[in-house]
C-alpha cells in the first residue's frame, strides 16, 4: 500500500489487537490526532470475539490512515502478532515505526517528542518513562510518599544505559518504542530470518531492544513520559509500573524465566560466534551452588540500569532465590 507524500515525517504505527472494543477508540484517536507527523496504522487481529474488527474497519474506511491487515489462521499471540506485522509491512515509505498497545492514550506530542530526541541525540532506538493511567484513562498520580519514592527507586525507565543492559531488560514497555528507518529495516531482516524460531512468550519489546542493540544501534530513553499507560483487569502482561512492576520482575528473578531470556537472546539474536564473557556464568550457573550464584551474582548484576536493580537482583542470586 502507497503512503501519500504529506512532507511531514512518515510513521508507521504498528498494532496488534485482541478484544480490544472497550478502549481501542480512544486510543485510535490518540494515535491519529499526533502532532507534526504523518501517521499510517498498521493493524493485525488476533481472532477477537468482541467487536475490534469493526471499529478497526471503520476508522480504515474513514481516515485511510488505518490499516487492517489479513488474520492468521491460527491465534498468534502479543509478541508473535507484533512481529508478524514487522515481517510483512512495507518500509521503505516511512521514516520511523513505532509500536502501540490497544489500551493505551498517546498525548498529542508523544511522537514528535520521539523524533525530536531521535534526531538531537543521534540514536536510532527510542522509548520513554510511563505516565500510569487507570482503567478511564486518566493520570494516576501516587499519593503518599512511600508508593512516590517506590516508582522513583524502580520504576523509572530512563537509567543510564550500561554496555550489555539489553541482555538483561528492556528499554522501556513497547508501546514507548520508536525506530528509526535504518534500525526498523535492520530489525525486520532479523525478524524475517528468525520469526519461526522466536517462542510466542517472549517479550517483544525486550526483544526489540535486544535485537537492535546487538545490531550496534544506539538508543535514547528519555526521562520524560507522552503515553498514559492504562491499567485494567483485561491488560495483557499487567502492570508494569508501580507496586506491580516490582511484583512481576521479582517473579522473573526467581522462577528461572529470566535466565532462559537472557540464554534465548544469545542464542536467536546474537548472529555471531562472539559471547559476552557474562554468558558462561549464566549457562553453567546452579542454584544449589554456592560457588556458582557468586560466579553468577558478580557476572551479571552490574548491567542492570538502575542501582536498585542491581542490589535486588545480587542479592536474590547470593540467597539462591534465582532460579
Amino acid at each position: 500500500m502507497e503512503l501519500q507524500n504529506s512532507g511531514l515525517p512518515k510513521v508507521a504505527v504498528l498494532m496488534a489487537t485482541y478484544n480490544g472494543e472497550k478502549y481501542i477508540r480512544q486510543q485510535m484517536d490518540s494515535i491519529l490526532a499526533q502532532q507534526n507527523v504523518d501517521i499510517s496504522v498498521f493493524v493485525r487481529d488476533d481472532h477477537s470475539s468482541d467487536r475490534t474488527v469493526n471499529i478497526i474497519n471503520e476508522y480504515a474506511e474513514r481516515t485511510g490512515k488505518v490499516f487492517l491487515l489479513t488474520p492468521k489462521p491460527a491465534q498468534l499471540r502479543v509478541t508473535k502478532n507484533f512481529y508478524s506485522i514487522v515481517k510483512e509491512i512495507e518500509l521503505s515509505d516511512i521514516d520511523f515505526m513505532a509500536y502501540s498497545d490497544q489500551d493505551d492514550v498517546w498525548l498529542p506530542a508523544k511522537m514528535d517528542a520521539a523524533i525530536s530526541a531521535l534526531t538531537n541525540s543521534h540514536s536510532d532506538g527510542y522509548a520513554s518513562n510511563l505516565l500510569h493511567g487507570d482503567s478511564e484513562g486518566r493520570i494516576m498520580r501516587e499519593r503518599t510518599w512511600l508508593k512516590r519514592l517506590i516508582q522513583y527507586l524502580f520504576n523509572r525507565k530512563s537509567s543510564r544505559q550500561t554496555l550489555y543492559d539489553h541482555y538483561f531488560e528492556a528499554a522501556s514497555a513497547g508501546c514507548t518504542l520508536v525506530l528509526n528507518k535504518k534500525a526498523a529495516r535492520y530489525f525486520q531482516k532479523r525478524v524475517q530470518e528468525i520469526y519461526d524460531t522466536i517462542p510466542s512468550d517472549t517479550s517483544h519489546d525486550w526483544s526489540t531492544y535486544a535485537i537492535t542493540r546487538i545490531g550496534g544501534f544506539k538508543w535514547y530513553i528519555d526521562e520524560h513520559s507522552y503515553i498514559i499507560y492504562r491499567q485494567h483487569a483485561e491488560n495483557a502482561y499487567g502492570a508494569n509500573i508501580g507496586l506491580g512492576g516490582i511484583s512481576k520482575m521479582l517473579e522473573w528473578f526467581t522462577s528461572g524465566r529470566y535466565r532462559m531470556h537472557i540464554l534465548m537472546i544469545d542464542n536467536l539474536y546474537n548472529n555471531t560466534d562472539t559471547h559476552p564473557d557474562f554468558m558462561t556464568a549464566v549457562k553453567n550457573y546452579k542454584p544449589g551452588s554456592i560457588l556458582s550464584r557468586f560466579r553468577m551474582a558478580f557476572a551479571v548484576h552490574k548491567y542492570r540500569r538502575k542501582w536498585t536493580h542491581r542490589i535486588l537482583l545480587f542479592l536474590l542470586i547470593i540467597l539462591g532465590y534465582c532460579k
